[in-house]
Protein backbone atom coordinates (compact mmCIF):
# COMPACT_ATOMS: atom_id res chain seq x y z
CA UNK A 1 0.00 0.00 0.00
CA UNK A 2 1.46 3.57 -0.61
CA UNK A 3 2.22 5.45 1.99
CA UNK A 4 -0.24 8.53 0.75
CA UNK A 5 -3.25 6.41 0.51
CA UNK A 6 -2.67 5.79 4.32
CA UNK A 7 -1.90 9.21 5.23
CA UNK A 8 -4.88 10.48 3.26
CA UNK A 9 -7.25 8.25 4.78
CA UNK A 10 -5.67 9.25 8.62
CA UNK A 11 -6.14 12.51 7.42
CA UNK A 12 -9.61 12.08 6.02
CA UNK A 13 -10.79 10.42 9.76
CA UNK A 14 -8.81 13.13 11.63
CA UNK A 15 -10.80 16.01 9.39
CA UNK A 16 -14.18 14.21 10.05
CA UNK A 17 -13.50 13.42 13.89
CA UNK A 18 -12.26 17.16 14.10
CA UNK A 19 -15.84 18.20 11.72
CA UNK A 20 -18.27 15.83 14.34
CA UNK A 21 -16.90 17.67 17.41
CA UNK A 22 -17.35 21.37 16.09
CA UNK A 23 -20.76 20.49 14.85
CA UNK A 24 -21.56 19.32 18.43
CA UNK A 25 -19.41 22.29 19.98
CA UNK A 26 -22.11 24.38 17.54
CA UNK A 27 -25.15 23.13 18.62
CA UNK A 28 -24.24 23.17 22.31
CA UNK A 29 -23.03 26.62 22.32
CA UNK A 30 -26.40 27.27 19.72
CA UNK A 31 -28.89 25.73 22.76
CA UNK A 32 -27.06 27.71 25.16
CA UNK A 33 -28.07 30.87 23.92
CA UNK A 34 -31.00 30.43 22.34
CA UNK A 35 -32.90 31.13 25.28
CA UNK A 36 -30.39 34.28 25.79
CA UNK A 37 -31.45 37.91 24.71
CA UNK A 38 -28.30 38.43 22.93
CA UNK A 39 -27.41 35.73 20.11
CA UNK A 40 -23.41 36.30 20.37
CA UNK A 41 -21.88 34.02 22.43
CA UNK A 42 -19.17 36.10 23.75
CA UNK A 43 -21.83 37.88 25.50
CA UNK A 44 -23.64 35.35 26.83
CA UNK A 45 -20.75 33.83 28.08
CA UNK A 46 -19.73 37.35 29.66
CA UNK A 47 -22.77 37.13 31.52
CA UNK A 48 -22.99 33.64 32.70
CA UNK A 49 -19.95 34.47 33.92
CA UNK A 50 -21.05 37.64 35.70
CA UNK A 51 -23.73 35.65 37.18
CA UNK A 52 -21.26 33.39 38.75
CA UNK A 53 -19.11 35.39 40.19
CA UNK A 54 -21.77 37.21 41.51
CA UNK A 55 -23.55 34.10 42.90
CA UNK A 56 -19.77 33.19 44.17
CA UNK A 57 -19.81 36.29 46.32
CA UNK A 58 -23.52 35.88 47.66
CA UNK A 59 -22.21 32.28 48.89
CA UNK A 60 -19.29 33.67 50.77
CA UNK A 61 -21.48 36.29 52.42
CA UNK A 62 -24.34 33.49 53.37
CA UNK A 63 -21.54 31.64 54.69
CA UNK A 64 -20.60 34.45 56.99
CA UNK A 65 -23.73 34.95 58.28
CA UNK A 66 -24.12 31.71 59.06
CA UNK A 67 -21.40 31.30 61.08
CA UNK A 68 -22.40 34.58 62.67
CA UNK A 69 -26.25 32.62 63.58
CA UNK A 70 -24.25 29.46 64.83
CA UNK A 71 -21.97 31.60 67.36
CA UNK A 72 -25.34 33.49 68.35
CA UNK A 73 -27.40 30.55 68.52
CA UNK A 74 -25.12 29.24 71.55
CA UNK A 75 -26.55 31.91 73.44
CA UNK A 76 -30.30 30.93 73.20
CA UNK A 77 -31.62 28.29 75.92
CA UNK A 78 -30.59 25.14 74.01
CA UNK A 79 -30.72 22.54 77.11
CA UNK A 80 -33.35 22.44 79.91
CA UNK A 81 -33.92 19.81 82.70
CA UNK A 82 -36.87 19.35 84.81
CA UNK A 83 -37.48 17.47 88.05
CA UNK A 84 -40.92 17.86 89.55
CA UNK A 85 -41.02 16.68 93.25
CA UNK A 86 -43.33 17.09 96.70
CA UNK A 87 -41.02 18.53 99.15
CA UNK A 88 -43.68 18.40 102.14
CA UNK A 89 -46.06 16.02 103.61
CA UNK A 90 -49.09 18.31 103.88
CA UNK A 91 -49.57 18.47 100.20
CA UNK A 92 -50.55 15.85 97.54
CA UNK A 93 -48.83 15.72 94.46
CA UNK A 94 -45.35 16.89 93.15
CA UNK A 95 -46.35 20.90 92.19
CA UNK A 96 -42.61 21.74 93.26
CA UNK A 97 -40.25 21.49 90.51
CA UNK A 98 -36.47 22.84 89.80
CA UNK A 99 -35.66 23.76 86.25
CA UNK A 100 -32.66 24.05 84.86
CA UNK A 101 -32.38 26.22 81.70
CA UNK A 102 -28.58 26.56 79.85
CA UNK A 103 -27.67 27.59 76.89
CA UNK A 104 -25.43 26.08 74.28
CA UNK A 105 -22.34 27.44 76.62
CA UNK A 106 -23.37 25.72 79.72
CA UNK A 107 -24.74 29.00 81.47
CA UNK A 108 -27.70 29.60 82.49
CA UNK A 109 -30.06 29.49 85.54
CA UNK A 110 -31.88 27.04 88.32
CA UNK A 111 -35.80 27.96 88.99
CA UNK A 112 -36.90 26.28 91.91
CA UNK A 113 -40.52 26.55 92.57
CA UNK A 114 -41.69 25.39 96.22
CA UNK A 115 -45.36 24.98 96.79
CA UNK A 116 -47.37 24.79 100.04
CA UNK A 117 -50.60 25.39 100.45
CA UNK A 118 -50.23 28.55 101.78
CA UNK A 119 -47.97 30.13 98.83
CA UNK A 120 -45.41 29.40 96.69
CA UNK A 121 -42.08 30.73 96.56
CA UNK A 122 -39.55 30.59 93.98
CA UNK A 123 -35.28 30.46 94.07
CA UNK A 124 -33.15 31.48 91.67
CA UNK A 125 -29.14 30.02 91.30
CA UNK A 126 -27.14 31.29 88.79
CA UNK A 127 -25.03 28.48 86.39
CA UNK A 128 -21.56 29.59 85.03
CA UNK A 129 -20.31 26.95 82.59
CA UNK A 130 -22.23 24.15 84.24
CA UNK A 131 -21.21 24.42 87.96
CA UNK A 132 -22.91 27.04 90.54
CA UNK A 133 -21.39 28.80 93.40
CA UNK A 134 -24.61 28.06 95.84
CA UNK A 135 -24.96 24.32 97.19
CA UNK A 136 -28.26 22.73 95.03
CA UNK A 137 -30.34 21.02 96.47
CA UNK A 138 -31.11 16.82 95.47
CA UNK A 139 -34.27 18.32 92.77
CA UNK A 140 -31.97 21.03 91.20
CA UNK A 141 -28.91 18.65 90.93
CA UNK A 142 -30.88 16.37 88.71
CA UNK A 143 -31.81 18.99 86.58
CA UNK A 144 -28.73 20.32 86.20
CA UNK A 145 -27.71 16.93 85.42
CA UNK A 146 -30.80 16.33 83.06
CA UNK A 147 -29.83 19.60 81.45
CA UNK A 148 -25.96 19.19 80.89
CA UNK A 149 -26.53 15.78 79.03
Amino acid sequence: MDINLILSVIAIVWLTILTILIVWAYFVLKNLVKNSKDKDFIKTFKNIQDIQSDNSIGIKELNLRLEQLKDESKLHIQKVGLVKFNPFNETGGDHSFSLALLDGNKNGIIITSLHTRERTRFYLKEVFLGKTKLDLSKEESNALKIALK
